[in-house]
């Protein structure tokens, strides 16, 4: 009897652990598939907020970095008068009114400055910077050398917003040249540079922000300017991953290709997302 009740245990513990030894499988992968979502969400917000023409990658595809924007409008190129004859008639040929591209402290919107949370007659965030058609990869460049005439307003430079009526007014503390006029009168907000960077040693994918913007992309979690920015986890568990960019052109978006693969407990996810981001300036 007792050799036939031991028979009979360990048959039933074998019936009831291969379930729950699978159960526990599912439940890792499971969970190893949302962490691996969580972060490709998270990039997929930054670069669809980066600058255009802002996105690089080096390190073997192993780190992400562009340039992210919070807002952004139109600016007034010409001077004009919104509701000519009508109640709401205001005049705007003011030459602090409109962009003129010959090195500017004060230009009007059309209409409002959207996107982001400011008070007007509040300076700005420091560092806060302002661009307006950056083409090609000499924006970052223009950005850490604080060139005038430039795509990108110098990071000391302060901004501050101005209700003017019907349209908002920008003025800067010094005055800056804009390289060239956007198609389209498009004016971009820019906050902060964003690193996303692959530490396979440690199994982690950090998100790096409110660093020095260098020409040359940083790749080292550990030194300058890197170093000195505000670093979060985005991801533990990280077995590999790798971003590619494909740069867009006249007539499409560009493309990020982003894979990230995670392992646990001899679990293995594996996760390719795409991405479009803007490049028509």
């Amino acid at each position: 009897m007792i050799a036939v009740a031991g028979v009979l245990t360990v048959g039933l513990a074998n019936l009831i652990r291969h379930p729950l030894e699978g159960h526990a499988a599912v439940s890792r992968r499971a969970e190893l598939v949302a962490l691996a979502d969580l972060a490709l969400a998270r990039m997929s917000r930054d670069l669809r907020r980066a600058l255009p023409n802002s996105v690089r990658i080096v390190g073997s595809g192993g780190v992400l970095e562009l340039l992210h924007t919070t807002g952004g409008a139109r600016y007034r190129l010409d001077p004009g008068i919104n509701d000519p004859g009508g109640p709401d008639e205001r005049d705007h040929s003011a030459e602090s009114d409109w962009l003129s591209f010959g090195g500017d402290a004060s230009w009007n919107l059309i209409g409002r400055l959207r996107g982001f949370d400011f008070s007007h007659g509040t300076p700005l965030a420091s560092g806060t910077r302002l661009a307006v058609f950056p083409t090609g990869s000499g924006i970052w460049s223009a950005a850490a050398l604080d060139t005038s005439p430039g795509p990108i307003t110098p990071a000391e430079t302060r901004i501050t917003v101005f209700d003017d009526g019907d349209e908002d007014q920008i003025r800067l503390d010094a005055s800056h040249r804009f390289v060239r006029e956007s198609p389209s009168r498009r004016l971009y907000v820019v906050d902060t540079p964003v690193t996303y960077l692959c530490d396979l040693r440690e199994g982690l994918l950090w998100r790096i922000s409110e660093y020095a913007i260098t020409p040359a992309q940083p790749a080292d979690l550990g030194t300058a300017p890197l170093s000195t920015g505000q670093t979060a986890r985005v991801a533990h568990r990280v077995e590999r991953c790798r971003f590619e960019h494909l740069p867009g052109t006249a007539t499409r978006s560009g493309i990020v290709t982003l894979e990230i693969a995670l392992a646990s407990g001899g679990e293995r996810v594996h996760l390719l997302h795409q991405v479009q981001v803007p490049n028509a300036p």
